[in-house]
């Protein structure tokens, strides 16, 4: 007979300090990643301390902090950051425990993720140790450039944590751990599933049509890298290096948490109308753009000037308005020649989000899928 080795999901506490909601997406997107990655995670908010205690904690501890005012802790977590300060606490307070932070910040300010900081730097004098170690994402930039690699290096960490205490789970029975040759297999697999995953990337057109054709010729120009390059211009469709030497690192595709209608044709008056806001709409050109950042910097800025002598709209400083910036045709068809929905350009799209999850949604008025 087989037996079948008993598969757990390791649990990790997930704790946010939010001031404006941005730590909060990420934990929540840390939290449904980690199902994917085979673990489960206890998400709180750090001022929900009825929920958690750090004192008894023995799973990893997992925090993603804001920063506000003048380099301060969310309003969220003043309670929490009161209680860790406390002088009293002696230095092997959390010894126990093992954690990783993600600070969120904006260099533009003088203290760059300190609310971050702050809890780091008390964790560990209160006797709390990494298991991973901290990242500081900066808003100036894009959070993203931090965010996201520093989520992908989170599921190797706790792995790697796991096996390390793995043989004291054996001994106190706490759970059930997986043979040494089944973590094994369960390694190949993994690697071969990510070997797969990236074969299957490559095949854009499997009944060999016009991309597959491009793909095969590639193969044959493989070692005429140079050949034909700079004649193409970088869009949504083909990049330019060095991205486009890079290799790929797709994130896991999170739960399904939309239902998407597609309707009979719009008019096109009705099309158009659709885009449109209750305030008029202008077209007007951009009579300057400069450079504000250095070339190899990691993010592009750009001062732009638009002309709007021709228009008739008034305005104070302090107001706002929204710039509408329409994608490249070509790209537009490409993506849809990509779905297969070319005959449904026009169609109207609704979106709703799915009654059982807890994604929230703002969508804008009903337009067509080409829009």
């Amino acid at each position: 007979f087989t037996v079948t080795c008993l598969e757990v999901m390791r649990r990790f506490l997930l704790l946010y300090a939010t001031q404006q909601g941005q730590a909060k997406a990420i934990a929540e997107e840390i939290c449904e990643q980690a199902v994917v990655h085979g673990f489960s995670a206890d998400l709180h908010c750090i001022s929900e301390s009825d929920k958690y205690d750090l004192k008894t904690e023995t799973a990893p501890l997992v925090v993603v902090v804001s920063t506000t005012g003048t380099g301060d802790p969310p309003d969220t977590a003043r309670k929490f950051v009161k209680e860790i300060q406390n002088q009293t606490l002696p230095v092997d307070f959390f010894a126990h425990l093992r954690y990783g932070l993600l600070g969120l910040g904006d260099s533009e300010y003088t203290y760059f993720c300190n609310g971050g900081k702050i809890i780091d730097k008390r964790l560990q004098e209160l006797g709390a140790r990494h298991f991973y170690d901290t990242g500081h994402a900066d808003d100036c930039v894009g959070l993203e450039l931090v965010v996201e690699p520093w989520i992908a290096g989170l599921w190797p960490a706790l792995r790697k944590h796991f096996r390390s205490s793995r043989g004291q789970e054996e001994i106190s029975g706490a759970l059930p751990v997986a043979s040494p040759a089944s973590l094994r297999t369960d390694l190949v697999k993994s690697e071969l599933l990510h070997i797969e995953s990236q074969v299957e990337l490559l095949r854009f057109d499997d009944s060999g049509g016009k991309d597959s054709e491009v793909l095969k010729q590639n193969a044959v120009n493989s070692n005429q890298s140079n050949v034909l390059i700079e004649d193409f211009e970088s869009s949504l469709t083909r990049s330019e290096p060095p991205l486009s030497q890079a290799s790929l690192n797709i994130p896991a595709l999170p739960p399904e948490y939309l239902q998407v209608y597609l309707q009979e044709s719009l008019g096109q008056e009705e099309s158009q109308a659709s885009v449109t806001s209750a305030d008029p709409i202008f077209q007007v050109p951009i009579s300057k753009a400069v450079q504000l950042t250095t070339n190899d910097a990691i993010k592009t800025t750009l001062l732009v000037e638009l002309d709007i002598s021709n228009t008739d709209f008034s305005y104070q400083p302090g107001d706002a308005f929204s710039v509408i910036c329409p994608n490249s045709d070509s790209e537009v068809q490409s993506l849809l020649q990509r779905l297969q929905l070319e005959d449904k350009r026009e169609h109207c799209v609704l979106l709703k989000i799915k009654a059982d999850t807890k994604k929230k949604g703002i969508f804008a008025s009903p337009c067509g899928l080409y829009q």
